[in-house]
């Protein structure tokens, strides 16, 4: 049996985790799309982690990175 990998990423959730759905990560620039979530193990301030079918994250959210972060998105959303 293959053991999951892990990764820890500091971005903002593009949609809300839902089981059977894939995540949608903005950081670095860039996005991730992750596969399947199949479990949320912590929701707490700053800080998600959950499942997916391949991976273990820890999604490091930093108030102030998710505000810049969005305007670009928020403003071709317009």
């Amino acid at each position: 049996m293959e053991s999951k990998r892990f990764a820890t990423l500091s971005g903002t959730l593009l949609f809300p985790l839902c089981i059977g759905c894939r995540a949608v990560i903005l950081h670095g620039g860039g996005y991730t799309r992750t596969s399947k979530v199949v479990a949320v193990h912590s929701i707490q301030p700053g800080n998600i982690r959950f499942e997916t079918e391949n991976t273990h994250y820890r999604l490091l959210l930093n108030p102030m990175s998710q505000a810049a972060d969005c305007r670009p998105v928020l403003g071709l959303a317009a």
